[in-house]
């Protein structure tokens, strides 16, 4: 480089000012992820998901070769032994209702979960707005958010709408009394989440094809629990289908759909549920919500040379 009096000068001029600003502090790390909310647009509906954190479900709770689990996980990056998975709610905006589909777990379960509350709040969302609350089913991650922390009513003025057989077979004493111990808290947490509401003659019991409001129909999917059911939104052209607990692994079960999990009440009839929302999913071109789809968990099943395919959406910044 050539010196010239004027770069020189202006060395010179910048060794003067160089002092009179001290050097910048290190940026401090934020050591936390933004807000878990994601929202679109299904016809004239506005869709909130909010997400209630993760929790590791362990790779040994699949059936199926263990083998060939251990090569589908770790050709999509996973780990062999257990995967972290999300867990999902979403909230509804109809224009007349605010209606929530499932509440996350408060703080019943893992560490790693309970943040839905904190979500809604990031989302501007007051609980006590919320009209309806519709249950896709009573395990704990799905339902315990039905409380506060110190176990009180979380959501004041919405009605719960949950599947008669779904609540028939969680408030069983008869099932209850036949299950194995270590599976009896399940019960405990379903029953305690509900009964306040149930105090409150806030509960509402549904069947298959119920519809909650204009465009929000309950459509059954059994065999992960008894009543288990999705959530389809239909407004204008747009639809969506909440479909709960269809998938708990999509590295696992979009390929291969015959892999249970431990968790499914009855495996066969989870399966049958899968393979057929999967055959309507991909067959419909259906934008499907996931409870345990990585978050937003949001896509498309596509038909595949070996089972099916998940195809996530793209991320918008508009709605």
């Amino acid at each position: 480089m050539n010196l010239t009096r004027r770069s020189f000068g202006l060395a010179a001029l910048g060794g003067m000012l160089a002092p009179a600003f001290p050097a910048l502090a290190k940026a401090p790390f934020a050591g936390v992820q933004a807000a878990g909310v994601y929202r679109l647009k299904v016809g004239s509906f506005e869709v909130t998901v909010l997400n209630d954190g993760w929790l590791p479900i362990e790779t040994k709770f699949f059936t199926g070769s263990a083998d060939g689990a251990a090569k589908l996980l770790e050709s999509s990056f996973l780990s062999r032994d257990q995967t972290p998975t999300a867990v999902n709610e979403w909230l509804v905006n109809t224009g007349d209702k605010l209606v929530l589909v499932d509440t996350g777990t408060s703080n019943v379960f893992a560490p790693t979960l309970g943040r839905m509350a904190k979500n809604l709040a990031a989302a501007g969302v007051d609980p006590a707005t919320v009209d309806m609350v519709i249950l896709t089913h009573l395990h704990p991650d799905h339902a315990a958010g039905l409380l506060t922390t110190d176990k009180k009513i979380a959501f004041p003025n919405a009605t719960v709408h949950v599947s008669e057989a779904e609540y028939g077979f969680w408030t069983s004493p008869e099932i209850y009394a036949k299950a194995p111990d270590d599976f009896k808290p399940f019960f405990d947490i379903a029953r305690n989440s509900i009964k306040p509401y149930m105090d409150a003659a806030k509960v509402v019991m549904f069947r298959d094809r119920a519809e909650f409001a204009s465009g929000i129909v309950a459509s059954a999917a059994p065999g992960h629990t008894t009543g288990h059911t999705m959530v389809r939104l239909s407004s204008g052209s747009g639809e969506l289908l909440l479909w709960g607990d269809i998938v708990h692994n999509a590295a696992l079960q979009f390929s291969e759909p015959d892999r249970a999990i431990s968790f499914d009440t009855d495996q066969a009839m989870a399966i049958a549920s899968r393979k057929r929302v999967f055959d309507m999913a991909a067959a419909d071109k259906l934008l499907i919500a996931g409870s345990h789809l990585p978050f937003p968990g949001l896509g498309h099943v596509a038909k595949a040379s070996a089972g099916y395919a998940y195809v996530p959406v793209q991320w918008g910044a508009d709605l």
